[in-house]
């Protein structure tokens, strides 16, 4: 088949934008300020790392940019659609067709087969299987071999691979994952790690990808650096060898 990218519109807009953002978790003495006035904009069509120490607040900045955790203070839109104040309905409605998630644990359905699980999605939200579309992504993600598998019977990379897949069968917005490749080894971390790749340079696919591993982070476009809840540097065309001096030097300004 003819790949298109992943369409979002005229892509005039930023595909996720973050303006003053603010999370505070508990109240009073227990108060405890993982984002702290945070704005950036996500251009649609690149690869975006966070990084930062412990406890900087990498994947809560992750979530509000997701929809999944409401911001203190401050705005996210996703394109046009403003998240914050938006009624739960709606916003998972919104979270189901225009944001894809990748999480450490694969978390699949244990029952179904790769294929019943990339394109479950779609069958929660009562849409037709794009068939084309699947057999496209799967044999992109090099699991077109293991669709009547069931997660039991697939490795630990394949399996964050049709978890990948899954995340992009609806043609999302933007794709977020958190920590993809931090509990695979070295090989399937490649292979993950090229999938998402893919994702961006081929069908134009905006990912926000938190990690702690340099090398993952290297196969991004950008890394933004957190500590204590704010952005305090980005790198550009990173490498391994200058995210990993990065994050030396801010922990040791920490």
């Amino acid at each position: 088949m003819t790949v298109q990218k992943i369409s979002t519109g005229q892509r005039l807009s930023p595909a996720v934008s973050l303006t003053q953002v603010r999370h505070v978790y508990g109240v009073k003495e227990t108060a405890v300020t993982a984002l702290n006035d945070v704005t950036w904009n996500f251009t649609p069509g690149t690869f975006t790392a966070v990084m930062g120490p412990s406890g900087s607040g990498k994947t809560t900045l992750l979530q509000c940019a997701a929809g999944l955790l409401e911001p203190t203070t401050g705005s996210v839109f996703l394109g046009d659609h403003q998240l914050n104040g938006m009624p739960e309905k709606k916003l998972a409605i919104i979270r189901r067709d225009l944001v894809g998630f990748v999480f450490q644990a694969f978390n699949l359905m244990p029952a179904l087969t790769a294929a019943e699980n990339i394109t479950l999605p779609l069958r929660l939200a009562h849409r037709a299987a794009d068939q084309a579309w699947m057999n496209e992504l799967a044999k992109r993600a090099g699991i077109a071999n293991r669709l009547s598998h069931r997660p039991h019977e697939l490795s630990g990379g394949q399996q964050q691979r049709v978890a990948i897949c899954r995340a992009l069968i609806t043609k999302p917005r933007v794709l977020c994952a958190d920590e993809p490749t931090g509990a695979l080894d070295k090989a399937s971390s490649k292979a993950v790690l090229s999938v998402l790749r893919d994702a961006v340079n081929e069908l134009g696919q905006t990912v926000i990808m938190v990690t702690h591993d340099p090398v993952a982070a290297a196969h991004a476009d950008q890394v933004l650096f957190l500590v204590d809840g704010r952005i305090v540097d980005v790198m550009e065309t990173p490498t391994p060898e200058r995210v990993a001096a990065t994050m030396t030097r801010l922990a040791g300004e920490d």
